[in-house]
């Protein structure tokens, strides 16, 4: 089983790294350069060239879907260690009261519900959302607010990321002039 490098860290005695906020997502479109490019030889024509682009179009996806999942992943790390750290200093959480028997029945009777008729309940663009933190929240709903606000924001920017991909001004046009360029040179 591998340890997070936080657990290593602290097994070391050292402090836990500082992570910063995760504040803007365009740092995951660098990818590593597939291709050494003073090792190969330039593209012969212009339909060699676009087969080189239309290779490095999946690559580089993959590469920046990759780095999103790094930067959530890396936010949720965040969000965790600051928690511990709040914990930690708070000394023990107080704890709640569980649920009422009737609120319990009261949840599932709405879940039993029939939906309305004629209802769309499909969405299907995910609006961005900004957490509300009720100001009374113990600090772990906070937390569990907070993971489950980057868990949402991040499935946005990666279905975003994935419709700009699949558009027709992206994918499509570039594989459509290389089909040109084949039909040219074939003529």
């Amino acid at each position: 089983m591998q340890q997070s490098p936080q657990s290593f860290e602290h097994q070391e005695g050292k402090a836990p790294e500082k992570i910063p906020p995760l504040s803007n997502i365009a740092p995951s479109i660098f990818v590593p350069i597939q291709d050494d490019f003073l090792g190969s030889e330039p593209p012969r024509d212009r339909v060699e060239r676009l087969k080189r682009i239309l290779q490095s179009i999946d690559y580089m996806r993959s590469g920046v879907k990759e780095n999103l999942m790094y930067m959530f992943e890396r936010e949720k790390r965040r969000i965790v260690l600051e928690a511990t750290e709040m914990e930690q200093a708070q000394g023990t959480p107080k704890l709640k009261p569980d649920l009422s028997p009737r609120e319990v029945d009261d949840i599932i009777a709405n879940m039993e519900a029939p939906a309305a008729p004629g209802m769309d309940y499909d969405i299907r663009t995910i609006p961005a959302t900004t957490p509300t933190v009720p100001p009374n929240a113990s600090l772990r709903d906070r937390t569990v607010i907070e993971l489950l606000a980057v868990v949402e924001n991040g499935l946005k920017d990666i279905q975003g990321y994935d419709e700009h991909m699949t558009s027709p001004s992206w994918g499509i046009n570039h594989r459509e002039e290389a089909h040109n360029a084949n039909a040219d040179m074939a003529v």
